[in-house]
């Protein structure tokens, strides 16, 4: 199913966050890009997202070590679900879940609601992530009513129902773009916990304090902002040509 979207995700440097108090959503580590090569007219995924997934992997082991990439870490898969598609994407996940000593590696696929964005796909995955660390839940994949049989998980397990992990279960997530004959992405996402600590490792518990009572009167602002949104209220500044 082909969707419309737009997302928009404000990457700050880690000091200017802490300098006016913003939000922390979640931090990106590192993001791998490997071509297959040329796109065709009929494409086959390649080698090139095994390559991408395993980078991901093995960065968000530095951060996190092994027993939170095990067992604090889930997957948002490209999730097509089409016959080609969850067949390679399953096994490349596998491949990694089994090389990486991972047992049971939770995956999750938003495009199961929206469909497959024209534009960039990987970014309702993203938008997806933050949203399961401000909820405390991953979203299932309720469209189905099993695994079908040609689909790799061995070391997988599939979230059929939506799974309850609380606001800090869950350390890193792995953003899989998978690309048919292109280009694929991987993209290791940190929780929002997890860069707080390391917010206070770099820049000391003193300087972290200061972006906490920065950050007070922005959660207080935001909140006031999504009340009145949701109540209807349109404030919205629209100064065309100004000026």
């Amino acid at each position: 199913t082909l969707a419309e979207s737009a997302q928009c995700i404000v990457l700050f440097d880690d000091e200017l966050a802490m300098e006016l108090g913003a939000n922390i959503y979640a931090g990106i580590n590192e993001v791998f890009i490997n071509a297959d090569g040329f796109k065709k007219s009929i494409a086959s995924p390649g080698l090139g997202n095994y390559i991408s997934m395993a980078k991901a992997a093995a960065a968000t082991r530095n951060i996190i070590g092994q027993e939170g990439l095990a067992k604090r870490s889930y997957v948002q898969a490209h999730g097509t679900g089409t016959l080609q598609n969850r067949q390679t994407e399953s096994h490349i996940i596998n491949h990694i879940a089994e090389n990486f000593g991972i047992k049971s590696w939770p995956v999750a696929a938003v495009k199961s609601y929206i469909g497959h964005s024209l534009a960039s796909s990987s970014g309702d995955q993203l938008a997806a992530s933050l949203g399961v660390w401000a909820e405390g839940i991953i979203p299932g994949i309720l469209t189905v009513d099993k695994v079908a049989d040609d689909v790799t998980d061995k070391d997988l397990d599939f979230l059929l129902q939506h799974k309850e992990v609380g606001n800090q279960g869950i350390d890193a997530t792995i953003i899989n773009s998978k690309g048919f004959g292109g280009n694929n992405a991987s993209a290791s996402i940190l929780a929002p916990h997890i860069v707080e600590q390391m917010l206070t490792r770099r820049h000391g518990k003193k300087a972290f304090a200061k972006y906490q009572t920065a950050n007070e009167a922005v959660t207080e602002k935001a909140a006031a902002y999504d009340t009145s949104t949701s109540n209807g209220e349109n404030r919205t500044i629209y100064k065309f040509d100004h000026n």
